[in-house]
């Protein structure tokens, strides 16, 4: 047990001993006084899970896919929540207190930022993948200290160099909480990121793998030991007070899964390198080996871009300030697995004619 588990463990100890630990239970097969299901329509269509995990929506199928994907990981455990926001703004809180000092990369996600601001942790930000930087923070810091980053960024689609992070994190006595959300799917055993592969450093805290994006679905799995996740069933207000997932999403969650860890994912690849192989060398972008987003800086022109590309029948997106510093305003390009080399050619084509 590592020092971030023991001191959760002492906290969990203090619950067992007043006879108010909270545990997840399945009651399937009982008559129903219970559920907040209250007109049979949940029951009926399995639509619904007819209330939270600790009073009616606890289902042995749920334990089974969190017990299946946190095996694919190598990890202990992994814990359910509705999206990948509500793992953020649910985990963050409850493993700082007052005495904790967050340290965070300064592009990390809103989810991220908001589950920052609702704990009572201080806060000091660092230069986007500046190690060094983060390194004199944490040499500067006293107490408890926890670094948040991200596997892949989501509008530069870079990544912070892992083994030199949790370097730092060893030599400095610091967990680290990691979101895969924009890695998931696009690298690792699996096709799990490159997280996973310090999922066991005793530095780890947890990583949150949110499924709204290869997964295709709604949903995030927190991953990390036994003890946090029942830290969590405790203590985290965003999975302790929710409507649990109903059997149907389960179900497709299950199949969703399976696809993804078998999806032979070079054809993006591919579609991403014969992108950068074409576009007019005058342009400008930022991209990363693990990603599959490209961030064409597109300046003053980037409206007008956004709007040719739509008269093509292109989908792209506009990123401005403040989503974006000024100055680094964007046309954000991702690419899938359904793009076809022929697309490809007319979105570069339609660009170059722009340049």
């Amino acid at each position: 047990m590592n020092l971030f588990d023991k001191q959760l463990h002492v906290k969990l100890e203090e619950r067992k001993s007043k006879g108010i630990l909270r545990k997840l239970k399945n009651y399937d097969g009982l008559v129903d006084f219970s559920s907040n299901d209250f007109l049979g329509l949940a029951t009926q269509n399995q639509s619904g899970a007819t209330g939270s995990r600790l009073i009616s929506g606890n289902f042995v199928e749920l334990e089974h896919l969190e017990s299946s994907f946190a095996e694919k990981l190598e990890a202990k455990a992994a814990l359910y929540y509705n999206s990948g926001y509500m793992a953020n703004i649910g985990v963050i809180p409850v493993i700082s207190d007052r005495s904790t000092t967050i340290i965070s990369d300064e592009l990390i996600h809103a989810s991220l930022r908001d589950g920052i601001r609702l704990s009572y942790a201080k806060n000091h930000v660092f230069p986007h993948n500046d190690l060094e930087k983060l390194g004199k923070i944490l040499a500067k810091t006293d107490g408890k200290k926890i670094i948040v980053v991200e596997s892949v960024y989501s509008m530069d689609g870079d990544s912070p160099d892992l083994p030199l992070l949790f370097d730092l994190a060893k030599q400095f006595d610091a967990g680290v909480l990691i979101d895969e959300a924009h890695g998931m799917g696009l690298s690792g055993k699996y096709n799990l990121g490159q997280a996973q592969q310090f999922i066991h450093h005793p530095n780890c805290i947890a990583v949150v793998y949110p499924l709204g994006k290869s997964a295709g679905l709604s949903g995030a799995f927190v991953v990390g030991s036994e003890v946090l996740k029942q830290y969590l069933i405790n203590f985290s207000r965003s999975f302790i007070y929710t409507t649990a997932p109903s059997k149907k999403l389960i179900e497709q969650l299950k199949g969703q899964l399976a696809n993804l860890y078998s999806k032979d994912i070079s054809v993006i690849e591919k579609l991403k390198n014969q992108f950068i192989l074409s576009i007019n060398p005058h342009y400008s972008f930022i991209t990363g080996d693990y990603s599959a987003v490209i961030g064409l800086l597109t300046g003053e022109k980037t409206l007008e871009i956004e709007a040719e590309l739509l008269k093509q029948n292109l989908f792209v997106k506009a990123i401005l300030a403040p989503t974006v510093r000024k100055g680094k305003e964007r046309i954000r390009i991702c690419f899938h697995d359904f793009n076809t080399l022929n697309e490809i050619k007319l979105l570069v084509n339609v660009l170059n004619n722009m340049f």
